[in-house]
């Protein structure tokens, strides 16, 4: 699987991701600012997204180990990647309502459908992707992913940074 180089620096990524998650919200304590229900909720959700892409960093790798075709493997990462990706995306405004009743934000909403188009990409990579790209595919998604996420996660800190001064 020639894959699993890059697939194994996301996963890296992805749980330095979540480390980093957890280190700014302790940041965040200790020059003030007192943890929110919806501030637990933002960081359990960035946490959540670099599980997400720690896990579907290393599904393939451990599918291959199983001897499963290399076909299978892609399509069967993919399908897990979407359903996983689009429980995440399509629950999140009714989890962040319950937490916060403004509005989303516009970037929030953004990068929300983004996550939904990335499920869709996995979900199509799962079902009628041609065989030659589906490993590109795949580690393009996750890795959109992690994109996503960090995007989402500048967004915030700007945020709660301004709200601090």
């Amino acid at each position: 699987m020639d894959a699993s180089g890059y697939l194994y620096a996301i996963a890296a990524a992805g749980m330095s991701f979540a480390g980093l998650s957890v280190l700014t919200m302790i940041l965040r304590q200790m020059l003030g600012g007192q943890m929110t229900r919806f501030d637990t909720f933002v960081a359990r959700s960035w946490i959540q997204l670099g599980f997400v892409v720690t896990f579907g960093a290393i599904l393939p790798p451990l599918l291959a180990l199983l001897e499963v075709s290399p076909p299978m493997v892609w399509r069967i990462s993919s399908g897990v990647m979407a359903i996983m990706l689009a429980c995440f995306a399509l629950t999140f405004p009714r989890r962040r309502q319950a937490t916060k009743q403004t509005p989303l934000p516009i970037p929030v909403v953004i990068y929300v459908a983004a996550l939904d188009l990335i499920a869709l990409a996995l979900a199509a990579n799962a079902a009628i992707v041609p065989v030659e790209h589906f490993p590109g595919v795949y580690a393009a998604a996750v890795t959109a992913i992690l994109v996503d996420a960090a995007m989402w996660f500048l967004f915030a800190c700007a945020h709660w940074y301004d709200a601090l001064q």
